[in-house]
């Protein structure tokens, strides 16, 4: 019987080196827009910061699984942490000595975002071969919290290390990276995956380097070829697009009822608590029937939209919110036990960013098809469509013997 999860030394520095490097990216996604606003006067100027790291995240998310998975895997992190460091470091010596500009943001925000797509599958697969096979799901369920905490509190500390002065939030996510960078370097640097790939279509670790674009087409295809991976993908898609949409109408219905900013903030946070508390209780969820967390996830979500619609205010909005995301990290954490465990090692990098690209490929268009409801037919049609998105993916999720039939997470290798 392997130690505790909690005496797993290199869990824990793997898991405070991602809280830490997480909390840095998540200072800097309000802190670069305020600075740019400040530096420039311009809305543009700001807005192409954040759209410019994202998309150069987006085209390199394959590139980047296939490389995490010819490479050493905490070496990759640690070269992530260092270029990072060292390029926040360049940004407050600019800002103390009065020479940045935004140009040099958007360098090194964009920089810092693609060091993100590798650090990201690299953590992962790495938490594959230091926790073993018995600890995972509550190891996925710990970085649920971690991933949750984060983005409740990293924005609203971003914005308060501004108010302290432009350079201290640069500063902070300097830390942030060193932090990072010390946590992982005392890891110990695994050879052998503790959770042995586990499925006869499991190909064997390739004898010689082929090029990157075949390792990006064998990951894809592989992936696909995994029933219980392809129904995940269009999970992940169809509920990566409800909730982009209802984020964004969200924001809209509380602004167009009255609500403050501040009070909008406050929507988002008690929606955010929902699912780190959701996260909290995932081991305590991971004990009943992987199947039945699933779906009421989506169902759950799928009732609480359209409750919405009856009085879209944010104090109603917030808490139906919350209820709709407690379910999410304790049904991710299964999902992603039973991906980890049927994914060779070798594969892990590939299909990791497969699930991230193609899962969130929707999201973009959530926004923007929500805009357009909301522009001609107003908050309560825009929550209603939305909330028949969100009954197709339950409905589909519930017509899936992949997913109704999932069996214990100790017999995760049963949904190859």
């Amino acid at each position: 019987m392997s130690e505790p999860l909690r005496r797993n030394r290199d869990f824990v520095l793997l898991w405070s080196a991602t809280l830490s490097s997480t909390l840095g990216a998540q200072v800097a996604s309000v802190a670069y827009p305020l600075l740019a606003l400040q530096l420039t006067g311009s809305a543009v100027h700001a807005g192409l910061i954040g759209s410019a790291a994202m998309a150069a995240g987006i085209a390199l998310r394959l590139p980047a699984g296939a490389l995490v998975d010819r490479w050493d895997r905490r070496r990759t992190m640690l070269v992530c942490d260092l270029v990072r460091a060292a390029l926040v470091a360049t940004t407050v010596t600019g800002s103390l000595l009065g020479f940045l500009d935004w140009r040099m943001l958007l360098g090194v925000a964009v920089v810092s975002g693609v060091c993100g797509v590798f650090f990201e599958p690299a953590e992962t697969a790495l938490l594959r071969r230091v926790v073993p096979a018995e600890h995972l799901p509550q190891a996925l369920a710990h970085n649920e919290a971690r991933q949750y905490g984060a983005t409740i509190a990293g924005p609203p500390l971003g914005g308060l290390l501004f108010n302290l002065g432009r350079t201290v939030p640069l500063a902070g996510e300097l830390l942030a990276h060193l932090l990072s960078f010390a946590a992982v370097l005392a890891v110990k640097s695994p050879t052998a995956a503790a959770t042995p790939p586990l499925t006869r279509t499991a190909p064997s670790a390739p004898d010689r380097p082929h090029s990157l674009l075949r390792d990006i087409a064998d990951g894809l295809r592989w992936t696909w070829r995994q029933r219980f991976l392809r129904v995940l993908l269009v999970t992940a898609a169809g509920f990566g697009l409800v909730f982009s949409a209802l984020t964004f109408t969200a924001i809209v219905a509380a602004r167009q009822s009255g609500a403050a900013p501040a009070d909008v903030g406050l929507m988002m946070a008690i929606s955010g608590a929902g699912g780190l508390l959701g996260a909290l209780a995932a081991p305590r969820l991971q004990r009943r029937s992987p199947a039945s967390v699933v779906l009421a996830m989506f169902w759950v979500a799928a009732a609480a939209i359209p409750a919405m619609a009856v009085r879209p205010t944010a104090w109603i909005i917030g808490p139906l919110l919350a209820a709709a995301f407690f379910l999410a990290p304790a049904a991710n954490a299964i999902l992603y036990t039973y991906q980890m465990t049927i994914t060779p090692d070798h594969l892990q990098g590939r299909v990791l960013s497969s699930l991230a690209l193609i899962g969130g490929a929707a999201a973009p268009v959530g926004p923007l098809a929500s805009g357009l409801v909301l522009e001609h037919w107003g908050v309560r049609a825009a929550l209603l469509s939305i909330a028949s998105v969100m009954g197709l993916v339950a409905l589909g999720a519930t017509w899936s013997r992949t997913v109704r039939h999932l069996p214990p997470l100790d017999l995760a290798r049963a949904v190859g």
